[in-house]
């Protein structure tokens, strides 16, 4: 049997920090570590931040959903828009952005987050129905 807790917050990145502390919340709830802990909110914050950022272009007014099901083997998290979708080619890099040492340049944080999120979640996807944007990002729990 699964649980679900579904949030939803204005379009302020300011409540992006609400969002993370009820989601790890609920992580402590499950048999992850504190490293997996940081790890998933490092994640679920980037895609919200990414959804205010980007689909909205930092308006306000406008909803992001998180809605968090939980059950014995897997946590997966769905963070939802009605904004910009994220361009296919975007979803579709998974390379790694080039970073130089020798260029500070190329050492910019943007363009970071989405591979991130690849690395560290089991599972990643993202699909847009009917105007809702929805990046899901999932995670096996121990046993």
């Amino acid at each position: 049997m699964s649980q679900v807790l579904k949030l939803e917050i204005d379009s302020q990145l300011s409540n992006t920090t609400m969002i993370a502390m009820a989601v790890r919340g609920v992580c402590a709830m499950t048999t992850l570590s504190p490293v997996e802990i940081n790890r998933l909110e490092l994640c679920l914050v980037e895609i919200v931040n990414n959804a205010i950022e980007h689909a909205y272009d930092n308006e306000a007014g406008h909803p992001v959903e998180v809605c968090v099901d939980l059950d014995n083997t897997m946590m997966n998290i769905a963070v939802s828009d009605w904004g910009q979708s994220i361009p296919d080619d975007v979803i579709e890099d998974k390379a790694e952005p080039a970073m130089d040492p020798e260029h500070p340049e190329t050492w910019l944080c943007s363009g970071r987050g989405l591979h991130i999120v690849n690395k560290l979640m089991d599972q990643v996807s993202y699909e847009s129905d009917e105007g809702k944007n929805s990046f899901i990002m999932k995670k096996e729990l121990r046993h």
